[in-house]
């Protein structure tokens, strides 16, 4: 299609007026689902973008970053944040956080920036989106780096969720664990990325490359809610026989588990070790072992590959950087520091 596609023509192509297109491309929430869906259908098929001078001379002016990610009340999400804070912070550039609910909400989003340029670039913590709307995120011209998972054409900080569940394993294994659990969240949002199911399948691969086939029950997958998360927890722990350790997909239902472990009377580690993933800054405090994913410094290192490609978006290729896990050992598995 010609690069000389202007909005009067995806306006004609969705038989709908040039206004109601504006709409769609800078309040989408403001446009009815259907008629909103027929204008980025069009929008896609005449493959329209906004004249690419008018983007650039509108992006130098910003000087913001936009942070989006579907929550960011839990620990894990805002010591990442903390460490984007620092280097944007240190450039000068303002932080724009947003956190989306729906999926219709995280398009509605990335389609408002195909044509009003609000911020420099995005990074997406712990975000899948679907391929309509990365195609849209795409032809925007908008930097974006994406924290957790792989996407193609894009720079990304990955987290080794899969080998964090089997090198949990294999640390548990070592200490003497045979009869293993796990306690983990599901994710509420289908955009979220699956962490929790690669940590999940990454510790049982590894439990079995042992011989060990877990007993169902020591297993429970659920929304983190109070009440909800409480009943998880007590379910396995009143198994018969306990399980000797319980990995959890958060540092945050770690704590919990030790916390409901200890009114038990169950005795930690010599009785029950327990395992988090993140090493979020509590859990020093409280003893609890945690696989490192090293939140501060993936935040920053998201930070300074966006910065990279604001200042060079056509010469250097997509990176994709891995961050190496560790294992750090505390008082919820090692009995001579056992609580």
């Amino acid at each position: 299609m010609s690069s000389n596609v202007t909005i009067y023509d995806v306006a004609q192509a969705a038989g709908v007026s040039v206004a109601t297109v504006s709409r769609v491309m800078n309040e989408p929430s403001k446009v009815a689902l259907e008629k909103r869906q027929v204008v980025l259908e069009a929008i896609e098929r005449l493959n329209f973008v906004p004249k690419a001078d008018a983007v650039i001379n509108a992006r130098k002016s910003y000087r913001k970053i936009g942070v989006v990610a579907p929550f960011f009340t839990q620990p894990s999400f805002m010591e990442r944040l903390r460490g984007i804070s620092s280097v944007l912070y240190s450039e000068r550039y303002e932080l724009v956080i947003d956190s989306i609910d729906t999926e219709s909400d995280m398009e509605n989003y990335v389609s408002s920036l195909v044509s009003a340029n609000r911020v420099d670039g995005l990074i997406f913590m712990c975000i899948r989106l679907k391929e309509k709307v990365l195609r849209l995120l795409s032809k925007s011209g908008i930097p974006a780096c994406f924290v957790e998972d792989k996407v193609e054409g894009f720079d990304c900080v990955i987290v080794k969720n899969l080998e964090g569940g089997m090198r949990a394993a294999e640390y548990l294994w070592e200490l003497g664990c045979r009869n293993p659990g796990f306690i983990g969240e599901e994710a509420d949002r289908g955009y979220a990325v699956g962490a929790m199911d690669d940590r999940l399948r990454g510790y049982r691969f590894a439990f079995a490359d042992h011989g060990v086939v877990p007993d169902e029950g020591n297993f429970w997958i659920g929304q983190f809610k109070k009440g909800n998360i409480d009943n998880g927890i007590e379910k396995v722990l009143s198994q018969h026989p306990l399980p000797d350790c319980i990995f959890c997909s958060s540092d945050l239902i770690a704590a919990r588990v030790m916390m409901r472990a200890q009114e038990r009377g169950i005795r930690i580690p010599s009785q029950m070790k327990i395992l988090g993933f993140d090493n979020i800054d509590i859990a020093s405090y409280i003893e609890l072992s945690s696989v490192n994913q090293k939140l501060d410094e993936s935040g920053k290192l998201a930070a300074r590959l966006l910065l990279e490609r604001l200042a060079d978006q056509e010469k250097t290729p997509p990176r994709m950087e891995y961050l190496d896990l560790e294992i750090v050992g505390r008082g919820s598995t090692e009995a001579r520091r056992g609580l």
